[in-house]
């Protein structure tokens, strides 16, 4: 019994704050402090989703307006993750600032509205062949950013009747088909049309952490698939909502001239859940 309770004692704890928000009802949580580590961020990453079930990524923030910095758990890039730390950097004021992203290798510009909204520009190549690819007999594109893949397919009605399980499995065939696997992460957009309005159902696989959500939210993905529209349309497009499995819209902004895109970003509204220090084993 004496070398049971002696055994405890190698038991600590951390403690770390967390702050849970939500961008377009993607719901979050980003550590302050950033933690180099890999090992060391998917543990406090697999703790923290199974204290908070609905959290769908974990995210490592430095809010230092003058050198912010976000580290996802998984190295990857996020693109709701970063207008959430655009939005803590600036206090919710409206502003600008440059910041540094994982799975991105040069600053990115974020910033907040002046209603509030927070923004962030989105990691793409000016040159379409080298961002998008059209799959072969289908309808269907491959969408390359830094950080991340995005599998766009327009034909959602193969989901009908499928439940959670079966849409993440059928996506995650789709990943290892295309050997998007070997990406930092992999996203498939299932993407419908209805009544001039676009809707994506998004499912997102995180390789390093080994995590697979039909997301609430995605704001990379709504990128990808706001880019396939304006090359499709040979044209730019401004704000276009893009509708979430949340409900809620996020805004994509692509400035696509003479067949080159200069700019993408993301815009939607963010609301922060709470504010906490928990204490965690390791």
């Amino acid at each position: 019994m004496s070398g049971f309770f002696y055994g405890l004692n190698f038991i600590k704890s951390m403690k770390i704050q967390i702050i849970n928000i939500r961008p377009g009802g993607n719901d979050t949580s980003l550590v302050k402090g950033i933690i180099r580590d890999p090992i060391k961020r998917k543990f406090i990453n697999d703790k923290i989703m199974k204290l908070y079930p609905n959290i769908e990524q974990v995210g490592f923030v430095n809010l230092d307006p003058e050198n912010p910095e976000l580290l996802m758990a998984g190295g990857e890039f996020c693109a709701n993750a970063i207008v959430c730390n655009a939005f803590l950097t600036l206090g919710g004021k409206p502003g600008k600032i440059l910041i540094k992203a994982s799975g991105v290798k040069r600053k990115l510009v974020v910033g907040v509205t002046a209603n509030s909204e927070a923004f962030a520009e989105m990691p793409v190549n000016s040159e379409p062949k080298q961002t998008i690819i059209k799959i072969k007999n289908s309808s269907d594109y491959l969408v390359k950013m830094d950080g991340i893949i995005h599998y766009v397919t327009f034909s959602d009605m193969v989901l009908k009747n499928m439940n959670q399980n079966q849409i993440k499995q059928r996506a995650m065939n789709i990943i290892k088909q295309n050997k998007l696997d070997t990406f930092p992460a992999a996203g498939v957009m299932y993407v419908r049309k209805m009544n001039k309005e676009l809707s994506i159902i998004p499912v997102v696989y995180v390789r390093d952490i080994n995590t697979l959500f039909i997301e609430s939210a995605c704001g990379s993905g709504s990128t990808a698939v706001g880019m396939v529209v304006s090359l499709k349309n040979n044209s730019g497009i401004k704000d276009l909502s893009i509708y979430q499995p949340s409900g809620n819209p996020i805004k994509v902004t692509v400035n696509y001239k003479k067949g080159k895109f200069s700019y993408t970003q993301i815009q939607n509204p963010i609301k922060v859940l709470n504010d906490i220090n928990i204490s965690i084993d390791i």
